[in-house]
């Protein structure tokens, strides 16, 4: 028990906010629930020229968030990071910030949703560089986030 006490204390004194592991799509289909809280989700996230974004093929119908890194990433972030492939690409990876939906976000404002990561883990490639879009689509389709076999 005392234990337990000093845990709380220390997660109180210390600032260390609860994270809760939620689905993607959970967040996109209930954004109200999950705003200026911190969370921490799988997704695949499409990057290159001007996009930076999270989505998932189940719920593409709800939107992408825009992805933005902290400037405080730990080690372990910054080395996953360092898998992604350079310039653009098509990655799995769970990401661990805060969620915001009010406002917009992103490249000319064109996203409902952001996550401010504080940690990225979990990388997994899906496609390096920018391809034809029924490549993608086909490699999205078998391995990204809501496909038959994802990463």
């Amino acid at each position: 028990m005392k234990q337990l006490t000093l845990l709380l204390i220390l997660s109180v004194v210390g600032g260390v906010r609860p994270q809760s592991s939620v689905a993607f799509c959970d967040l996109l289909r209930n954004p109200a629930q999950y705003d200026g809280k911190e969370v921490r989700v799988r997704a695949t996230y499409r990057y290159g020229f001007e996009w930076s974004q999270l989505y998932c093929i189940d719920c593409i119908d709800k939107g992408k968030a825009w992805l933005k890194f902290s400037d405080n990433l730990d080690e372990a972030s910054q080395r996953s990071l360092r898998k992604l492939p350079k310039g653009a690409g098509i990655a799995n990876l769970t990401v661990q910030g805060v969620f915001s939906s009010v406002g917009t976000f992103g490249h000319s404002n064109g996203y409902r949703y952001q996550i401010l990561a504080s940690k990225i883990s979990d990388v997994s490639v899906i496609q390096k560089g920018m391809q034809a879009p029924e490549m993608e689509q086909k490699a999205e389709n078998r391995w990204a986030c809501g496909g038959t076999n994802p990463k």
